[in-house]
């Protein structure tokens, strides 16, 4: 099942440099008040250099952009542009349905629990952050693809 879900949003996320990881960067940077790049790589565990190339990546879509921080200027701040902002949604709301799609299969009531059971074993059993700042598909996508919690 988990490895039907990474095929299914591999497939639709496949219009998206750097895919899965991009979309949790780019969901990260939208839903999060830690925009540090060097945070961000570090949440979702990706190397330094895997994250500037990514960056790179997103920027040369006009979906990211990538400022100094006023008060570290060693530090890089993210930022989705607004085409990175309906991309975004766009993106989404295909992870939503490869959600819904693979949740369908099980019966009612155990598409929470299995949620849950997911969340915990990624080290997430503590959303009430992320319920509140990110969307369902997102923290879903976090979950299965793998990212800790400390920003």
């Amino acid at each position: 099942m988990l490895r039907d879900y990474q095929k299914q949003a591999e497939a639709a996320l496949s219009g998206l440099p750097g895919g899965s990881r991009a979309f949790l960067v780019m969901s990260l940077v939208q839903n999060e008040a830690c925009q540090s790049q060097i945070a961000i790589a570090e949440r979702i565990a990706l190397d330094k250099t895997t994250m500037t190339y990514l960056i790179d990546a997103l920027e040369k879509e006009d979906l990211v952009r990538r400022t100094t921080d006023p008060n570290d200027r060693r530090s890089r701040q993210l930022s989705l542009t607004p085409n990175g902002t309906s991309s975004l949604a766009r993106y989404t709301q295909a992870i939503a349905e490869v959600d819904q799609a693979i949740l369908s299969r099980l019966p009612n009531g155990e598409a929470s629990l299995f949620k849950a059971l997911l969340n915990k074993v990624a080290g997430l059993e503590a959303p009430a952050k992320a319920a509140e700042n990110e969307d369902d598909a997102a923290h879903i996508c976090r979950a299965v693809v793998g990212a800790d919690v400390a920003c």
